[in-house]
């Protein structure tokens, strides 16, 4: 059953994040340090990976599966990045997808770290 709920809490938090990317620039609040922004796709993206990495260390993942899993994290990033084309006032922006990048890379790295603290 636990494994379940971070099956689930995974889900809510991917589409967390899609509805936060759909919504149109002028209904978002105006930063003036654009470093913020990019502090807050890692974020986002670590958190995300950090809810995936509870249930991989539960269920014991093997290693090509834990490889699919955030593969497909990368791609979802990707996706999500492209698909702002189409929200008005948004735009797709490389940088944004390479802080995605960095939030999911440290979070597998947190799960290699943990994975190898555990064997030890």
């Amino acid at each position: 059953m636990k494994n379940r709920l971070h099956i689930l809490a995974a889900i809510l938090w991917m589409a967390l994040i899609w509805i936060l990317s759909s919504i149109p620039s002028d209904k978002l609040p105006s930063l003036k340090i654009i470093s913020i922004d990019k502090l807050a796709h890692i974020g986002i993206y670590l958190a995300w990976g950090l809810i995936i990495n509870m249930g991989l260390i539960k269920r014991k993942a093997r290693s090509h599966e834990v490889m699919i899993i955030y593969c497909l994290m990368l791609l979802n990033a990707a996706l999500d990045e492209y698909h702002q084309c189409y929200i008005p006032g948004r735009s797709v922006s490389v940088y944004d997808l390479i802080a995605n990048a960095l939030g999911i890379s440290l979070a597998f790295g947190y799960y290699l770290i943990r994975k190898n603290h555990d064997r030890s």
